[in-house]
C-alpha cells in the first residue's frame, strides 16, 4: 500500500510540472531506492514471538475446554504443555492442538509441544523441536516436566509429601534436588546444546517441580516469601551450562515486588508459594514482557473465572528479527 501511494504521489508530481526526462529518470531511481530502502526496513522490524508453559493438571484438569480457553485467549504462538495425557493412550495435548489448528510434537512422555508454526524437525535426544516462522527464521522449543517427588520446599518447611524426609538446611535440601532431578537436567542440556550449535533461538519451558535459585534469596527471606536463602540447582544449572535465560527474572529482576508464583491456584491450608513454571530462553530474542496466566485474581495477569489447573501458566513475550 506504502509503494502504491509514493507511485501516484511520484506520478502525479511528474505530470503537473515540465520535467527533463533525464531528471524523471533520476526521480525514478531515487523513488525505486527508497521504495526498497523502506521495504526493508519494514521486513526487518522486530516480531513478536509468545512462548507459554502451561502444567494443564492431569490431561486437562477440572475442563478441557476451558484449558484450550486458556492458551487461545492468551495469544500463545509455541506452548510448551506439561501433564498432557491422563493415561498412557490419550493425549489431551494434541486434541486441543487440533482444535485451535496448531501444530503439535509428543515425544511418548506427558509433555506435548504445539506450535501455530510448523514444526519441521526434532532434537536429537527428542526433548525439542525445531519451527519454522518463516522463509528464513527458526527457533528450537525444549519442553520438560522434571519429577514431583521429593517436593523439597515441603521438606524444608516441616510438611511431609510423598514419603521423602524432612530437611533441616538448604544444603540438604540443594542435595536431595539434585539427587532427584539432577540427571534429567543433564541429558536435555546435552540436547540442547547440540540445538544451540545451529545458531537459532532456543526456548526451554518446563514444570521444574523445583524453585529457582533467583527467588529464595536474602531479601525473598526478610520479606517472608521464604524461609532460606537457596541455590536450587535445576535452574541455576540451565543458566550455567547452557547459558538459558529465566525470562521472568529478566523482565522482573526484583524478586520481592514480582515473585511470580505459579504454585498454586488451589493452595492447601498449609501451602508453600512458589514459581516452579519457567520460560527460559538462549539467542538472538529479547523477552519484552512476562505473564502470569491463571485464576481471577491479583496474582493473574490474564485472568480466567473457570480456570482449569493447579498450576498458573507463564507465557512469555520475545522479540526478535
Amino acid at each position: 500500500m506504502t509503494k502504491q501511494i509514493l507511485s501516484a504521489f511520484f506520478r502525479n508530481k511528474f505530470n503537473d510540472i515540465e520535467i527533463p526526462n533525464q531528471m524523471k529518470h533520476l526521480f525514478c531511481i531515487l523513488h525505486f531506492t527508497f521504495c526498497i530502502l523502506l521495504f526493508a526496513a519494514c521486513n526487518d522490524a522486530p516480531r513478536e514471538l509468545r512462548v507459554m508453559t502451561f502444567n494443564i493438571w492431569m490431561g486437562g484438569g477440572t475442563s478441557l475446554t476451558e484449558t484450550a480457553k486458556v492458551i487461545r485467549e492468551s495469544r500463545a504462538d509455541i506452548v510448551g504443555i506439561q501433564e498432557s495425557t491422563p493415561d498412557d493412550v490419550r493425549n489431551c495435548a494434541i486434541d486441543i492442538a487440533d482444535s485451535l489448528g496448531l501444530y503439535s510434537y509428543w515425544n511418548g512422555g506427558s509433555t506435548t509441544i504445539l506450535s501455530r508454526y510448523a514444526i519441521v524437525d526434532t532434537s536429537a535426544a527428542g526433548y525439542g523441536v525445531k519451527i519454522q516462522l518463516d522463509k528464513k527464521r527458526f527457533v528450537w522449543m525444549f519442553n520438560i516436566h522434571l519429577f514431583y517427588c521429593p517436593y523439597e520446599p515441603y521438606q524444608l518447611n516441616g510438611i511431609e509429601y510423598c514419603g521423602a524426609p524432612l530437611l533441616d538446611t538448604p544444603e540438604e535440601a540443594v542435595a536431595s534436588a539434585w539427587e532427584t532431578r539432577g540427571e534429567n537436567v543433564l541429558e536435555i542440556i546435552d540436547d540442547i546444546k547440540t540445538a544451540q550449535k545451529e545458531g537459532f533461538p532456543v526456548f526451554l519451558t518446563g514444570d521444574f517441580n523445583e524453585p529457582s535459585y533467583l527467588d529464595w534469596t536474602k531479601r525473598a527471606v526478610q520479606a517472608k516469601l521464604c524461609s532460606h536463602i537457596v541455590q536450587w540447582p535445576a535452574a541455576k544449572t540451565f543458566t550455567e551450562q547452557a547459558n538459558m535465560q529465566d525470562s521472568y527474572r529478566a523482565v522482573y529482576p526484583d524478586e520481592v515486588a514480582k515473585p511470580g508464583h505459579t504454585w498454586t491456584p488451589r493452595p492447601a491450608e498449609n501451602e508453600i508459594p512458589d514459581r516452579i513454571d519457567f520460560v527460559f530462553y538462549w539467542g538472538k530474542v529479547k523477552p519484552v514482557k512476562s505473564e502470569i496466566a491463571g485464576e481471577d485474581s491479583e496474582l493473574s495477569d490474564i485472568r480466567f473465572k473457570n480456570y482449569p489447573s493447579d498450576h498458573r501458566a507463564v507465557v512469555g513475550a520475545f522479540e526478535y528479527r
